[in-house]
């Protein structure tokens, strides 16, 4: 399909959140990082008319292998658990562009599962894989966008199944898309205490020019790094992680990095 290209360097909002802590008072009998209160917020850029979120279970699987990305410079993103000690998240979520830099490994802090207080297990990063060449400070425009994609290793190895990546041409992926279900979660700005799904949401497809999928789900600040869950027999596989929105001269779209641009990484990085 078509790219759609919006005028004025196709003005995204990346979904990185308001800052909130990463480290403030863990709950009792614990001494993990939890996040602190969010907090409603008035952002919804990508929420356009009917909001379709709703609460996903964080203590099932697979929501319980998707977690708050908390950095001790500020702000929070999403990521989703692929191994025992590897998150996938955007690539975005580690750079601070008030500061310029990036964030250091023990910095940030992968909450599985996280709700309301709760949570399924966390640990901090010991070590970044961020896509070749990926330049933050251009991330809007369209090659940088598709190398939007890290791999982050934990300290701890996570009791928490992880989510498999999806193997699937990208044909087979539309096909199933529609046959079967097509999920974002995240933790959005405006529900940074619960983790949020778009359930049934719409896969339009594939940018010509870069490797990006275009899709149109409820996705706003916050959600970058959740990953586009494929849900189909009981079963559920990542076909990539989101990490932008657009308005652009057919509507409100979002992207997301193809798990095509990242697979052979992740393989090096579970051996």
């Amino acid at each position: 399909m078509r790219f759609w290209r919006a005028s004025a360097a196709f003005l995204l909002a990346l979904g990185l959140a308001l800052p909130v802590s990463a480290d403030p008072p863990s709950p009792a009998g614990s001494t993990t990082a939890a996040p602190a209160a969010a907090g409603r917020s008035v952002l919804k850029a990508g929420i356009i008319g009917l909001d379709n979120r709703i609460p996903a279970d964080a203590t099932q699987w697979p929501w319980i292998a998707i977690g708050r990305l908390n950095r001790e410079i500020g702000g929070h993103c999403t990521a989703a658990l692929i191994g025992a000690r590897q998150v996938l998240t955007a690539a975005h979520c580690l750079f601070n562009t008030t500061t310029q830099r990036w964030a250091l490994p023990d910095e940030v802090h992968f909450v599985a599962g996280y709700q309301r207080g709760k949570y399924a297990a966390h640990s901090r990063a010991t070590r970044f894989t961020i896509a070749p060449g990926y330049n933050p400070n251009r991330r809007t425009e369209l090659k940088e966008m598709a190398r939007d994609w890290a791999i982050i290793t934990l300290a701890e190895t996570l009791d928490v199944k992880p989510i498999p990546l999806t193997k699937r041409s990208l044909e087979d992926t539309m096909a199933a898309a529609k046959s079967g279900e097509m999920n974002v979660a995240g933790y959005a700005v405006d529900y940074g205490e619960q983790l949020m799904r778009d359930q049934g949401c719409q896969l339009l497809g594939e940018a010509t020019d870069v490797k990006l999928l275009v899709h149109r789900c409820d996705v706003t600040f916050g959600v970058s790094g959740a990953p586009l869950l494929l849900i189909q027999d009981g079963k559920a596989e990542i076909i990539g992680i989101h990490n932008a929105i657009a308005d652009t001269d057919k509507g409100p779209i979002a992207t997301a990095v193809p798990v095509s641009a990242f697979a052979s990484s992740v393989n090096a990085a579970l051996k």
